[in-house]
């Protein structure tokens, strides 16, 4: 944001700051029943901030005004927000501040604050920006308008009775709360931000577009930045605290401690102040069950409280006058008992002994408990998967072909066939044929398997890989076809897609990016000592990438009725998960980069694989000691980075929406192979 243009007391009131291409999470839904323009806030209809404005408050001023036309409700808020739509359509809600009374320090915090949503709004757990405007008297900022605060929600007292309070905690819960809030947090401190303002005011929930009939999505969003600080990542030239702190005690020991150094603990302890709050309210323990509070006492106390080392919750006073104020998780409840140690962890006195956001994400609390059953050893009938391997190594002009690919086919089809599961194999597939397969996949009852495993062998680019036809198919198209509407019998069950691909046409040196080389078969082997020689798939990276997955409207209705999931005995479970989840997509390289391949042992990324699944899986007793997939994915990288010290350097990536563990172990019997066929998975017989 320039800022010359916010410290101007003369702008044209019919200025506006704007992002030209706004991050879009969620596509906004036009509203074509808004009322037309009017400066008539009796009427009961939209209102313009001022003259040429954009933004739009709803019935300001009016005696009738509904109770959702200012948004914030805080007790003694200074800020008050304001319902509206921008561009007539776009709801919004909208921060009205006075210009002419602001102090240096108020209006640095509103630079900031500007500075911040507009650098940072492309994550989903964080308020996304939508405009900036000003007049002679006022300024206007106004960010995706959400529903109403975790306090608001959890709190009787703060607000209105919440009309859908039962069915966001169903489809929400404490856990996925604080999961969605520590993620947004943690994304500031990943750019350097300390917020120093939490409570749970500033953690919004929001509405996500539906799909259909799908039942209704919330997600919760961080917001209000008017505090938050930029962080020196450089330890030697490191700033301390100043300024501002939280108001009614949503703060750290050392947050007025001018001779600290700003560090990410401060916000660990406030958010740990938050988890209390939250699990007050949501626990399953009857001793919990009352209005939330903060483990330090009221509004008045809690200051005190917190700077006092003596205070009773840093030193685990365990009477039952002191554990009555405190969030006592229930004794069945292994979830409510991970937590509450969390909780003791994040409010240390002392910062050094707090852990980081990080290390509270990968703590057990929010770690997937309990494996995914794939082996059903009583029942032979069923299989623990089958593993689809789409292997294009030959191209129709014959040119670019994947020498070594067919050594990469047979190490997966041999290594999850020990694993147990069933293998299907195509060669050299069309783009047309490749969608239609898997959509005839999708369409298959998978009650007889515990797990699908799709791999994609070929050239590529960003998250699409090249056919035999030399046409491009988005790997998401892909992965979407094995969604709950589309391929009911895999919900709930994992969903692994392997990709043997480059993501673009970059290359990693010892001391940092290439750029693509103009020839880059010589380019290459200058580089690559002989007699190896790695091939590069190059594909020609600066072709239009089709890495956006449109979706149609029959893309997106559902194929099965409730009372279909009903009888599948899914409904339920399905009503608290997304429709799209329990996936892993693993790619042998980073987006942008190219990955490689010897033209007789095969490629890096594939071998590598293949032989960590064997030597975890083969030879270790089941579920004693073995590693899960995403553990062990760490350990193919270290194997990738043996290679890349001799060659040139590969970098795997892998995207994860698990539920649980996968923990493969040896089959009981060794799998076959199957083929598709008439809508059917048909054995091969053997000569």
């Amino acid at each position: 944001m320039s800022s010359n243009l916010v410290k101007d007391p003369h702008a044209s009131s019919s200025r506006t700051e704007r992002n030209e291409t706004p991050a879009t999470l969620q596509e906004e839904t036009p509203q074509n029943n808004a009322p037309n323009e009017t400066t008539s806030a009796d009427e009961g209809v939209k209102e313009p901030v001022y003259p040429g404005s954009k933004l739009f408050r709803v019935n300001i001023g009016s005696q009738n005004a509904p109770e959702y036309s200012q948004l914030s409700h805080e007790k003694n808020n200074k800020r008050i927000i304001f319902d509206g739509f921008y561009n007539c359509d776009v709801p919004v809600a909208i921060l009205k501040i006075l210009r002419n009374n602001h102090s240096g320090s108020t209006q640095k915090e509103l630079e900031r604050e500007c500075q911040i949503l507009k650098e940072l709004e492309v994550h989903e757990n964080f308020i996304r920006y939508i405009a900036h405007e000003w007049d002679e008297d006022f300024e206007y900022i106004a960010t995706e308008r959400c529903l109403f605060s975790v306090a608001d929600l959890l709190d009787p007292d703060h607000m209105r009775e919440v009309s859908i309070k039962k069915e966001i905690l169903k489809e929400l819960g404490a856990k996925e709360i604080l999961r969605q809030a520590t993620r947004g947090l943690h994304y500031l401190h990943q750019n350097d931000f300390i917020h120093r303002n939490i409570k749970p005011n500033n953690f919004l929930i929001k509405e996500i577009n539906k799909i259909g009939d799908s039942p209704r999505r919330f997600v919760v969003k961080i917001t209000d930045f008017r505090i938050t600080r930029k962080r020196n990542p450089n330890p030697s030239q490191q700033d301390f605290l100043s300024g501002s702190v939280a108001s009614q005690g949503w703060e750290a020991p050392e947050s007025k401690n001018e001779n600290k150094e700003l560090s990410t603990k401060l916000d660990v302890f406030i958010l740990g102040c938050f988890y209390h709050y939250v699990m007050i309210a949501l626990s399953k323990n009857e001793a919990n069950k009352e209005k939330p509070k903060h483990p330090f006492g009221n509004e008045y106390s809690r200051r005190g409280n917190i700077c006092n080392d003596e205070y009773f919750v840093y030193k685990d006073d365990e009477s039952e006058e002191k554990k009555n104020h405190l969030f006592v998780p229930d004794d069945k409840d292994e979830d409510e008992k991970e937590v509450a140690k969390l909780i003791k962890r994040m409010l240390k006195y002392n910062e050094n002994e707090r852990p980081t956001l990080f290390e509270v994400l990968e703590s057990s609390y929010f770690k997937p408990s309990g494996n995914y059953e794939m082996y059903e050893d009583n029942d032979k009938t069923k299989k623990p998967g089958l593993c689809v391997i789409f292997n294009v190594q030959s191209f129709q002009d014959g040119q670019q072909n994947r020498e070594g690919s067919d050594v990469d086919r047979d190490a997966l089809k041999d290594t999850f066939n020990k694993l147990g599961f069933n293998t299907a194999i195509y060669k050299d597939i069309k783009s047309f044929d490749l969608k239609s397969e898997i959509k005839s996949l999708a369409k298959l009852n998978f009650k007889d398997y515990g797990c699908l495993v799709v791999c994609l062998l070929s050239h590529g680019i960003e998250n699409a890989i090249l056919c035999y036809d030399r046409r491009y198919v988005n790997i998401n198209e892909l992965k979407y076809e094995f969604s709950l509407n589309k391929c009911p019998t895999l919900y709930g069950k994992p969903k692994i897609f392997i990709v043997q691909a480059c993501q673009g046409s970059l290359s990693q040196s010892e001391t940092g990016i290439v750029a693509p080389p103009a020839n880059p078969v010589s380019f290459f082997s200058k580089l690559i000592p002989a007699p190896v020689i790695l091939y590069q798939h190059f594909t020609g990276g600066l072709e239009s990438s089709p890495s956006t997955v449109q979706l149609k409207n029959k893309d997106v209705k559902h194929t099965y009725s409730a009372e279909q999931l009903i009888e599948m005995k899914i409904l339920d479970d399905a009503r608290r998960n997304p429709p799209l989840m329990d996936f892993i997509t693993i790619k042998a390289t980073l987006p942008g980069f190219l990955c490689y391949r010897h033209p007789e042992e095969g490629s890096i990324f594939i071998q590598s694989l293949c032989k960590a699944l064997s030597q975890e899986y083969f030879y270790k007793i089941p579920d004693e000691g073995t590693q899960h997939l995403e553990d062990l994915l760490r350990c193919v990288q270290v194997e990738i980075n043996e290679y890349s010290e001799k060659y040139y350097w590969q970098t795997m990536t892998w995207e994860v929406c698990l539920s649980k563990h996968i923990r493969f172990r040896k089959g009981v019997t060794v799998g076959t192979d199957v083929e598709l066929k008439e809508g059917q998975l048909r054995y091969i017989l053997k000569p």
